[in-house]
């Protein structure tokens, strides 16, 4: 897909498919092109592929699990020739819990290093999301 975002007649020859010169046109306005996301925790394919590949890495699971998997993603980087820093990293954050519980968890993926966290609709609708936007977004905001 990055070759198809930023060059033109766009070959490549994998081990599952094959692309003859082909053009994507029209272009993504973000440049060189959007940012790639790759999601997942498998240890054997799928962090190592985000670690050569990912400009962003979302993960599942405890903010142990995860932070233990970050430095997996880590180490996979390095071995890649890749700054590890450059990935960013993000998960996310479910809105049904209790608050202090919610905050706790957003506050341990933060000191984890993660940096993006995706709302999960909360089973009690839109009016959770209301009170999540009036209660803990703002301070969540500052301390990111």
């Amino acid at each position: 897909m990055v070759k198809l975002m930023t060059e033109n007649d766009a070959t490549f020859d994998g081990r599952f498919h094959r692309l003859q010169p082909a053009s994507y046109r029209p272009r993504p306005v973000q440049q060189p092109h959007p940012p790639i996301w790759v999601g997942g925790g498998g240890e054997r394919r799928t962090l190592p592929l985000a670690a050569r590949r990912a400009d962003v890495w979302n993960g599942f699971g405890s903010a142990s699990e995860l932070a233990r998997k970050s430095r997996l993603l880590d180490r996979f980087a390095e071995e890649a020739g890749r700054d590890p820093a450059a990935i960013g990293r993000s998960t996310s954050l479910a809105l049904s819990e209790p608050w202090d519980e919610v905050r706790r968890t957003a506050d341990a993926h933060f000191s984890n290093g993660f940096t993006t966290l995706v709302a999960a609709w909360p089973s009690e609708g839109w009016s959770r999301v209301e009170q999540f936007a009036e209660r803990l977004l703002p301070d969540l905001r500052a301390r990111r």
